[in-house]
C-alpha cells in the first residue's frame, strides 16, 4: 500500500462519512465485498464528487476491470510497433 492510496483513502472514508456515516478503511482494503457494499452505497447517493472519489479509489484498490475493447487496441499498437521496428534485414 503506497501513500497515495492511503490519502485517496482518508480522503473518502471522510468524504462518505457525511452521508452513509462511518467507513471502516482497513476492512474496506481486506474485505472486498465489504469495499463493494460501500462503493454501491455511493453510486446510489448521487454525489458527484464522492464518486469520482470512489471511481479513483477503486481504481487504486484494483477493483476496475479494463473493458476487453481497450486490451485489443493496446495489443494491436504492440503489433504495430513490432512491424515498424524491423524494417529491414541483418543485410538490408
Amino acid at each position: 500500500m503506497d501513500n497515495q492510496c492511503l490519502i485517496l483513502l482518508s480522503k473518502f472514508s471522510v468524504a462518505a462519512r457525511k452521508f452513509i456515516g462511518s467507513v471502516n478503511s482497513a476492512k474496506m482494503i481486506r474485505d472486498s465485498h465489504y469495499a463493494s457494499d460501500i462503493f454501491q452505497q455511493i453510486d446510489e447517493i448521487g454525489d458527484e464528487e464522492l464518486i469520482l472519489l470512489s471511481l479513483d479509489l477503486q481504481n487504486v484498490l484494483g477493483m476496475l476491470k479494463m473493458p476487453e475493447i481497450e486490451k485489443e487496441k493496446e495489443k494491436e499498437v504492440v503489433q504495430e510497433s513490432s512491424k515498424e521496428k524491423y524494417v529491414f534485414g541483418a543485410r538490408g
